[in-house]
């Protein structure tokens, strides 16, 4: 994940910065401040979750269909993350991050398969040369992970994000060190860049294209520690690498990274409002178990994030939106507490939630896509803590929002239900494009 600088204001700032502009004025605030002293934003009119229940009470989408696209063996690698999902002339294209031992481990790469219903996939394939070569996931060293699809000139792209664990810093990143211990869980990354080659599966058949390097990455080696050599330079090459990542960075732009109080705001999910305003939902690191948001104009200028009273896990989210303006927001919002950090600091990720929004900024219902903790198989995976679906990327085809996930971060898994299910009967059907896209 790509984490943003700390923003600290003082609070008396903050009156100059909230509430925040919305369709028809203003987002109304809940009355209620954070554990920092924040104001917080009104976006969930959904009953407050309560994990004892099924659904976490919410109502469960009996008529959904579960199909698993991937089984984790130790063979193939039992930590399966970071899924991806996009459909193209009526194919759909699938792919995750795949390692043997846990999550963002050295060597760490890319999977994918493909279907032409949503319910018989390929047999995975790698999609990329892996990055590195294969170590336990607490080890330093140089990886990649699913960076998403991109369709230009009518052909689709898969990318793979690269990255390097230099070392393990502690919760506030003033200190790191060469092992991971109790005062330095998280990894300190340093990005690499990113890969890519088109994916043909037209005609019956699958074919890939050559690997190539997006701008701004820097010199990569077969063996060095890219496995695979990319293609030679070349202007038609260059040209679709440049296309790729500027279609890449429209659909998760920069900024929109820092929190009006000290918190840390991480994995942040774009979307359009009905308004057409940009809104940015992100997670924060210190287990406040809310989402922050910030609305933008422009796509460019994003202010300072502020907290709302959506819940969360902490998980990363997707969004949906169809033709009409109505956003879907899929993932963990299971908390039943906020600005908790001491008592709990994951709740479970189960169950994988969609909640409705006519606007993009007052979610009125919520919905229980897929229910129940995974029951890993593979041994000694490292990462996968508890829970069942999580990290969703959702898009909507011909009526149903077909959802992929990784479940409990072992197996991969696709869920659909039609929008009649959701209270859509007679919305916008979509075009298949993936809410996180990149």
């Amino acid at each position: 994940m790509t984490l943003g600088r700390i923003c600290i204001l003082a609070v008396g700032v903050l009156s100059v910065m909230l509430p925040l502009r919305a369709a028809g004025g203003e987002l109304p605030m809940t009355g209620r401040k954070n554990a920092k002293g924040t104001p917080i934003v009104h976006m969930w009119d959904c009953p407050r979750p309560d994990p004892s229940k099924l659904g976490a009470g919410y109502p469960v989408l009996e008529n959904a269909e579960h199909v698993e696209v991937y089984h984790a063996t130790e063979e193939s690698g039992g930590y399966s993350h970071h899924a991806k999902l996009i459909v193209h002339h009526g194919m759909f294209y699938a792919m995750w991050s795949n390692h043997p031992r846990g999550e963002d481990g050295p060597g760490q790469f890319v999977r994918f398969a493909v279907s032409g219903d949503g319910r018989t996939w390929t047999k995975p394939q790698r999609l990329l040369p892996r990055y590195g070569e294969i170590d336990d996931f607490q080890r330093k060293g140089p990886y990649g992970y699913a960076g998403g699809w991109v369709v230009h000139e009518d052909r689709a792209y898969g990318i793979m994000a690269l990255s390097d664990c230099v070392g393990f810093a502690n919760p506030d990143r003033s200190s790191v060190q060469d092992h991971r211990d109790e005062e330095h869980p998280f990894k300190a990354r340093e990005f690499i860049g990113k890969v890519a080659r088109a994916v043909d599966a037209s005609g019956g058949g699958l074919s890939l294209g050559p690997v190539f390097a997006l701008p701004n990455t820097r010199e990569l080696m077969a063996g060095e520690p890219l496995t695979e050599a990319l293609a030679p330079p070349n202007e038609a090459l260059d040209g679709v690498a440049r296309a790729l990542e500027d279609a890449m960075e429209e659909r998760s732009p920069a900024g929109a990274r820092t929190a009006v109080d000290s918190v840390r705001p991480c994995e942040p999910v774009y979307y359009r409002a009905r308004d057409g305003k940009r809104v940015c939902l992100l997670r924060d690191d210190e287990y406040s178990h809310r989402m922050y948001v910030s609305l933008s104009d422009d796509g460019e200028t994003w202010p300072a994030a502020v907290p709302t009273d959506i819940p969360d896990s902490p998980s990363l989210s997707d969004a949906v939106v169809l033709d009409d303006g109505t956003v879907l927001l899929i993932g963990n919002h299971v908390a039943p507490k906020f600005d908790n950090p001491d008592e709990v600091r994951h709740y479970p990720r189960d169950p994988l939630t969609v909640s409705v929004s006519e606007d993009g900024y007052l979610f009125t219902r919520a919905y229980a896509l897929r229910t129940g903790v995974q029951k890993h198989r593979v041994p000694n995976v490292g990462g996968r803590g508890r829970g069942g679906g999580q990290y969703p990327c959702g898009l909507v085809f011909e009526g149903r929002l077909y959802v992929l996930y990784s479940m409990g971060k072992e197996d991969i898994w696709i869920s659909s239900v039609g929008l009649g299910d959701l209270g859509l009967d007679g919305r916008s059907q979509g075009n298949g494009t993936s809410g996180q896209g990149g």
